[in-house]
């Protein structure tokens, strides 16, 4: 008899292609993104996409542009930003991980004390990573092709440190044994000054992740909630529905209405604890949050009844919640940021409902809802489309009897 039971487990697995597909193709395509997200984040393989904007244009200023550019481990795009105020927008808005803003000449002026520090770093709290390898990248390259610019430094200390005569070695060893002793840092590590777009209004660090998780979340409860369409095919019941008042569609909009309902509570308790755990304002933006948070609902829940109306047998639409989803939240940047994957996987986030819904709470937390306006049309699309895909499918001939 258990010969008899994997036979006919075997055989019915063997007939059905999609969940043959799902069962052995698609957890080696997940695992080859997984592979290429955390090969693309290790050591000198990672690349922060850097927004350079060069103010001063000297000599110094134009060879560490050429450094920078010639790194392999940064993505540098030239900012037309006229200004700080600009390249912190770019990084406000995500077109950059991180900004640097050559205000000065990097060389330090002989015997005076430095009015300003010539390089401004740009950060972006959702991106914090980003921030010390841009600054690793950066000290190594003034380090490799600047090293005269990093002496002079070096000396301008000296010479401010007292009179250089004779014994100017000696003077110098003394000098540089004194200030290590002391545990103060040089003055070339003091070039650069880093400026947030946080906006002190809560943690933003946190919001990205609470928005992340509430993506990912959503999509697993909506496919779970949408598989009753499927038992219901399955046990004969969609057969009596199908001859009540309005059909199978009314049933379907039922559904998507109570999957809705679930998923803005579902994102309220998540938000709810990100606000007294972590600080996250919410209460600040909760309009915008609340519109967000109603349409990466309706989206998940049209996709995840769309999904179900296709699927053949109920092992179809279970392999397709499973691994359906973990597909668009690898991609997408629920489980890692999407800075930190290849450019190429980046690119491809933009196909996955994740990244728009990240995108969208991002947007409305920070910058308001106008500036969330694009992800609001993506996810509304979305949602009327796998809600029009899901009535469609359940008022075909024959989808009551499977």
């Amino acid at each position: 008899m258990i010969a008899a039971a994997l036979r006919v487990m075997w055989l019915s697995l063997l007939r059905d292609r999609a969940a043959l597909t799902m069962a052995f193709v698609l957890p080696t395509v997940i695992f080859s993104i997984f592979a290429a997200i955390f090969s693309g984040a290790m050591g000198d393989r990672i690349r922060i996409h850097l927004g350079l904007t060069d103010l001063a244009g000297t000599a110094t200023t134009q060879r560490l542009v050429t450094a920078l550019e010639a790194e392999p481990s940064l993505r540098v795009e030239r900012l037309k930003a006229g200004d700080a105020e600009g390249a912190v927008a770019a990084v406000r808005r995500g077109e950059v991980d991180v900004a640097l803003v050559l205000r000065g000449d990097l060389a330090a002026q002989t015997g005076t004390a430095p009015a300003g520090q010539p390089i401004l770093l740009i950060e972006s709290p959702a991106r914090a990573l980003a921030t010390p390898i841009a600054l690793g990248q950066l000290q190594r390259a003034l380090n490799g092709a600047l090293p005269d610019v990093v002496l002079s430094h070096i000396v301008a200390d000296v010479e401010r440190s007292g009179k250089i005569g004779p014994e100017e070695r000696a003077f110098l060893s003394e000098a540089f044994a004194e200030q290590r002793a002391k545990k103060e840092p040089f003055a070339f590590t003091g070039l650069v000054e880093t400026r947030t777009t946080a906006s002190g209004r809560g943690n933003e660090r946190v919001s990205y992740y609470a928005g992340a998780i509430t993506a990912v979340f959503l999509l697993f409860a909506a496919m779970q909630g949408a598989l009753s369409l499927v038992e219901e095919r399955e046990g004969g019941l969609a057969d009596r529905l199908a001859a009540g008042p309005g059909g199978l569609p009314v049933i379907v909009l039922g559904k998507f209405l109570f999957l809705l309902l679930q998923g803005v509570v579902q994102a309220g308790l998540i938000f709810s604890a990100a606000a007294l755990l972590h600080g996250v304002d919410v209460t600040g933006h909760w309009a915008g949050w609340l519109v967000t948070s109603a349409l990466v609902s309706a989206m998940a829940a049209g996709l995840a009844l769309a999904a179900c109306a296709l699927a053949a047998t109920r092992q179809q639409a279970h392999l397709a919640a499973t691994f359906g989803v973990l597909l668009l939240s690898a991609v997408g940047g629920s489980m890692v940021p999407r800075f930190l994957m290849p450019p190429w996987l980046q690119q491809a986030g933009w196909f996955t409902p994740n990244a728009w819904a990240i995108e969208a709470y991002q947007n409305a937390l920070g910058e308001g809802a106008l500036s969330a306006l694009p992800a609001w049309g993506v996810l509304a699309a979305l949602a009327l489309a796998g809600l029009g895909a899901a009535l469609a499918l359940v008022g075909r001939t024959g989808f009551g009897r499977g």
